[in-house]
């Protein structure tokens, strides 16, 4: 619990936003799934749904290089697919989902932001180790 605590008070804020907001959105993605999409999906589907959330969450809020470029990648995904539900339940006069939809896809839109900032970037990617071509000049 203390290195996690260590880990969250060395991030820059706009690492700690992004990963907020990623949270929330799949916090916001798990809501919508299982108040409406899930009665009619196999388990398998709702399993792997769970898995690729919690495992992407997990992966990012533990620093892991290629995490960052992961969740870019489902964020993306997201993002598109909660607007393209947003303008549907627009079109369609259902405000409640609209609201959860563009919540949602806002959410998963500003952790995108976050990580695609250069702070992120360089905070991600640390500068490599020195090689031993500089022991080998001496």
């Amino acid at each position: 619990m203390i290195a996690i605590r260590q880990k969250w008070d060395s991030m820059p804020p706009v690492v700690k936003k992004a990963i907020i907001c990623l949270l929330a959105g799949w916090v916001a993605h798990y809501i919508f799934y299982f108040g409406f999409i899930a009665e009619d999906q196999p388990e398998r589907v709702t399993y792997l749904n769970l898995g690729v959330g919690i495992a992407i969450c997990y992966c990012v809020a533990t620093i892991r290089k290629w995490a960052r470029r992961l969740c870019i990648y489902f964020n993306i995904i997201m993002v598109v697919m909660y607007t393209l539900f947003a303008i549907a339940f627009a079109q369609g006069g259902k405000d409640n989902l609209l609201i959860l939809t563009a919540v949602t896809a806002a959410l998963f839109g500003f952790s995108l932001y976050c990580l695609l900032k250069k702070e992120a970037s360089l905070f991600f990617s640390p500068p490599e180790k020195e090689t031993d071509d500089s022991i080998r000049d001496s």
